[in-house]
């Protein structure tokens, strides 16, 4: 680490004033030294688990097994494939006994209170629940289908899935070379979280790293009414301290193909993602789930590493990946060649003609954008990200970063082996084997282990989303005019020879030790440190809009938490009041690219109390202050959160093991 470039920060001081009586105390943490990386592993640090192969199977550990098991070790068999309403089957049902107790008040409340609060919400979530009470229909969705608001309504199933991470070291080789990682459950991409649409999800995680800290994020839930779940330390909670343990609780009110990742600085990339899907209507019926094709891109040094030349102004810059994967492989070298090594990832489900099969893609890289598409084959794009959309048919998919695609495919082909391409975007960000990303699909009763010698399509290389025209939401909705408006001008500095991304004058900079929702929580306000970009909102039903903008040709990728927003404009150029927004059911989902050197108009409803972090999803950009935080309802958000000295806690131990080790935090704590 390039540590003599690098300021540390300074503590803000504030925490032995705000600790919550009968929750762990919590202590003022030491400014910390400057020789310890915040993420990856040192060199000198020997793993402890070691995984040869990348292949995404079924993880043992994967989930919580209830005492009425069924049968998968992915929490779910699947009943019916061949509809648009897929009936999933939970490995159990119930709800979770939390050991943490809970407060009503911030300062003043006393253990008893917090032992009150907690029986109280036990006795609640004991009580009997009946699927569907009050909602038409009965289960999977209770009489809701693709053209149900899901803003509005959400299955009532009184079910609970569960799973258990273990978050280790680890060392993989998904395309022959090899490199040390972290790994979830032994694997990467970690295990599959499914659930069906109205569920309640549980995860715990347990953090068995060395030397970091770590969270999970589940990219695209709402987290309706439930902020503590979002997984963003500095934002919504410390992160958890090695050998400590935490515990994620949400219900999924919205439906599609996602992701989770860690957001514990450029973690993700270390192998700390996979792939999430929440069971739902669809807008044309297929055949079989072929599954998720889960894309990131992959180098030979560890992202850590990676990052202290990505960051340099002077000698460093936009870093070149090596190589991109399929579902955690690839191969690496000239296709058959001596020194090729690595394999490809083959479609375990062979395609029978005439049936139509989905594939949920996923793009979980931290600067690549890709053209997905399968040689020879017509794509029926049916959903995007979290919004099931009216069907569209195209030959290829521009899929960027954060995004996810659901797309039919019809085996109407002639028999045979075909390439699934994932080419990445030089004129974004480059890969060395852009062109050389690619997994095999074979038709059934194909005994070929040959490769493919299909060829691929001709199309303009460029960073673009998929047409906004073709992007049509089922469920139509129709945003109104501005309640309030933001403009965040984009711009790109140096800071003691350190690239630093900034929105309108002011790069981003938040503190894992003191958390915008803790400290809100503690002392009911928003923090007010410089680099904290608070956009406050502190009404509810209002119409938001946001303008991201900027001169620089590069387009970024913006995703915003707790909420999908519309998307009113895109384009080149300068936004101006004379732009035209669309108002007639325009595209909805969390993550939209704004344009090279051009502009994009996001709006959203406030209707989700809580601290929301918007920025970049490139990997780089968000840890050189390409973020702001949204603090949304302030008077509401402490009725939201049930588990306050859990959150505590979670910061106490934090400070432990920062005054047990040489830590500094790097970058701009996201």
């Amino acid at each position: 680490m390039k540590t003599s470039n690098t300021r540390a920060r300074k503590n803000s001081g504030v925490h032995g004033a705000v600790m919550l009586k009968g929750c762990t105390k919590w202590r003022p943490t030491k400014t910390p030294a400057l020789d310890q990386p915040p993420f990856g592993t040192p060199k000198h640090t020997k793993s402890t688990k070691s995984a040869k192969s990348t292949k995404s199977t079924k993880a043992t550990k994967s989930t919580k097994v209830s005492s009425k098991p069924y049968a998968t070790a992915s929490g779910f068999t699947t009943v019916t494939t061949n509809s648009a309403l897929s009936t999933i089957t939970p490995i159990s049902s119930g709800t979770t006994k939390k050991s943490t107790a809970v407060s009503s008040s911030r300062a003043t409340a006393s253990a008893s209170t917090c032992a009150s609060e907690f029986n109280k919400r036990e006795e609640e979530e004991d009580d009997e629940c009946t699927p569907c009470e009050g909602q038409s229909g009965s289960l999977p969705y209770c009489g809701a289908d693709v053209n149900t608001d899901h803003y509005q309504f959400t299955p009532k199933t009184c079910r609970t899935v569960y799973y258990e991470f273990d978050i280790t070291n680890g060392t993989v080789a998904p395309d022959g070379f090899e490199r040390i990682a972290f790994l979830i459950n032994g694997q990467m991409p970690g295990p599959t979280i499914e659930a069906n649409w109205g569920d309640t999800v549980v995860l715990k995680v347990n953090n068995k790293l060395t030397v970091n800290g770590t969270s999970v994020h589940f990219h695209g839930i709402r987290q309706l009414n439930t902020v503590e779940n979002d997984g963003v330390p500095s934002i919504t909670q410390c992160p958890i301290a090695p050998g400590e343990s935490f515990t994620y609780k949400f219900v999924a009110t919205n439906y599609g193909t996602s992701w989770y990742h860690s957001h514990y600085a450029i973690q993700a990339w270390m192998g700390v993602f996979g792939p999430m899907v929440i069971h739902g209507p669809t807008s044309k019926e297929y055949d079989v789930d072929a599954g998720t094709i889960f894309l990131n891109d992959w180098s030979h040094e560890t992202v850590d590493s990676l990052y202290d030349a990505a960051q340099d102004s002077v000698n460093g810059g936009p870093r070149i990946m090596d190589n991109g994967l399929i579902n955690g492989m690839n191969t690496w070298g000239v296709q058959g060649s001596s020194n090729q090594t690595g394999q490809r990832f083959e479609l375990p489900t062979q395609l029978e003609p005439g049936k139509t099969y989905l594939f949920r893609i996923i793009n979980g890289a931290i600067q690549s954008s890709y053209k997905w598409y399968i040689d020879g084959h017509k794509l029926q794009v049916i959903g995007m990200d979290f919004t099931s959309i009216v069907p569209y048919e195209t030959d290829i998919i521009s899929i960027n970063i954060g995004q996810r695609y659901m797309v039919l495919v019809k085996a109407d082909q002639p028999a045979g082996d075909y390439w699934m391409r994932a080419d990445n975007q030089n004129a974004c960000d480059e890969t060395t084997q852009a062109d050389d990303i690619k997994a095999i699909v074979r038709y059934s009763g194909s005994d070929s282990k040959s490769v493919p010698t299909t060829t691929k399509y001709n199309y303009t290389g460029e960073c673009v989303d998929e047409p906004l025209s073709s992007l049509v939401p089922v469920a139509k909705l129709n945003p109104t005019s501005s309640d309030v408006e933001f403009v965040e001008d984009v711009t790109l500095s140096t800071v003691d020879n350190l690239f630093k991304w900034y929105l309108s004058g002011t790069t981003f900079m938040s503190h894992y030790e003191d958390p915008t929702l803790v400290r809100i929580l503690a002392n009911g306000t928003a923090p007010t440190y410089a680099g904290d970009l608070v956009l406050s909102l502190p009404e509810m039903g209002k119409w938001v809009y946001i303008i991201v903008e900027s001169a620089i040709p590069l387009p970024h990728p913006i995703h915003l938490h707790g909420h999908d927003f519309f998307i009113l404009a895109a384009g080149n150029g300068t936004y101006s009041k004379s732009t035209p927004l669309n108002f007639n059911n325009p595209p909805r989902r969390d993550t939209a690219i704004m344009p090279a050197a051009g502009f994009l108009v996001l709006g959203f409803l406030t209707d989700n109390p809580g601290t929301w972090l918007m920025h970049c999803h490139i990997g780089w950009h968000t840890s050189e202050g390409f973020a702001l935080q949204i603090v949304e309802g302030l008077d509401m958000i402490e009725g939201t959160v049930k588990d306050k000295c859990g959150l505590y806690d979670t910061c106490a131990k934090w400070d432990d093991w920062v005054e047990s080790v040489a830590f500094y935090q790097q970058d701009s704590g996201v």
